[in-house]
């Protein structure tokens, strides 16, 4: 109990200078308890100090560590922010692109495949449209091959009982439906033409005299003269009717069964209904080709029909020419 009243004592002095000085101890164990509990409080104090500037110190170090930390997570964040948007840019970018392409594809796939682009049937079509085109356009030539075939061709000179006994081998081919008749031979149908021709014109010969040998070389040849637009508007029909021989490898058949072929799939022949809901699964580039055809066809069928009403009137003004010049 005597040291807890020693260190009140103290503590009452030190609380109050003037009474400490103006009383002092004597007591040689309050002085060394005094001292030494001044000491240990000093020791005490100085520690707590220290420990104080220690955890103040470490408390900085944290603080300068957390913004380190802080510092480093948001840069590290914003790099990854950063780095995420980018990717994400660029992807998103690709992927317009590969959509942009494969859209591209698609509409050209529509625009002008096989299928959808290049008309109904497309193989086909073009097959038919070459075969077609390479009858008609044979027609002249197939026509004035077999016109100057004929033994009333003018210049030829045929014996007139040679071409009588040609006539008369067989009556039954001098028939003009012969003509029309596509399972008929291109021979039958020559035979025709010379029969609604006739006779050849006489020629004179050596024997004749000038005069005489020159007025029946006129009148032959004006008579040839006046027959040849009707020989050549039967020989266009003939023609019409004769398959394409005249190219190697090629195997069209007559221009009329070539149009009789068009007629059968654009003008409502048995492959019109085929031909028609294929027009449904066709896109613009397609349609416009199927347009192109149309009026290629209607061009190429105005051309032959053109060159049939020329040689009408041919015919007609021959025969207005023979009505003004009266008889041969």
């Amino acid at each position: 109990m005597k040291k807890p009243i020693l260190l009140a004592a103290a503590l009452a002095a030190l609380a109050s200078p003037v009474a400490a000085q103006s009383c002092l101890v004597v007591d040689e164990l309050w002085v060394a308890g005094h001292t030494k509990a001044t000491g240990a409080l000093e020791t005490r104090v100085a520690t707590m100090g220290t420990n104080v500037a220690t955890q103040r110190s470490l408390t900085l170090e944290m603080l300068l560590s957390a913004m380190k930390v802080q510092t480093a997570q948001v840069s590290t964040n914003g790099e990854r922010e950063v780095n995420l948007v980018s990717n994400t840019q660029q992807a998103v970018a690709a992927t317009l692109s590969q959509v942009a392409q494969r859209q591209a594809l698609v509409d050209a796939r529509e625009q002008y495949s096989i299928d959808t682009g290049q008309g109904v049937n497309a193989c086909g079509s073009i097959d038919l449209m070459n075969s077609t085109n390479r009858s008609m356009g044979n027609v002249a030539m197939t026509g004035r091959e077999s016109y100057r075939e004929l033994d009333v061709a003018p210049g030829k000179n045929v014996p007139i009982p040679e071409a009588t006994r040609a006539r008369l081998k067989d009556p039954t081919k001098a028939d003009a439906a012969i003509l029309f008749d596509p399972s008929a031979s291109d021979d039958d149908r020559k035979i025709v033409i010379q029969d609604m021709a006739g006779l050849p014109m006489p020629k004179p010969t050596a024997a004749m005299p000038g005069a005489e040998a020159d007025l029946m070389m006129l009148r032959a040849r004006r008579v040839e003269a006046l027959r040849s637009p009707a020989l050549v508007s039967l020989s266009a029909v003939r023609a019409m009717s004769s398959t394409d021989d005249h190219q190697i490898g090629t195997s069209a058949a007559s221009p009329l069964a070539q149009l009789e072929a068009l007629i059968a799939q654009y003008g409502g022949g048995p492959q019109y209904e085929a031909w028609s809901a294929g027009l449904a699964g066709q896109s613009e580039h397609g349609l416009l080709i199927e347009l192109t055809r149309m009026r290629s066809m209607s061009l190429a069928l105005r051309q032959q029909l053109i060159e049939q009403q020329a040689r009408t009137a041919a015919v007609l003004g021959t025969m207005l020419a023979t009505q003004a010049g009266g008889n041969l």
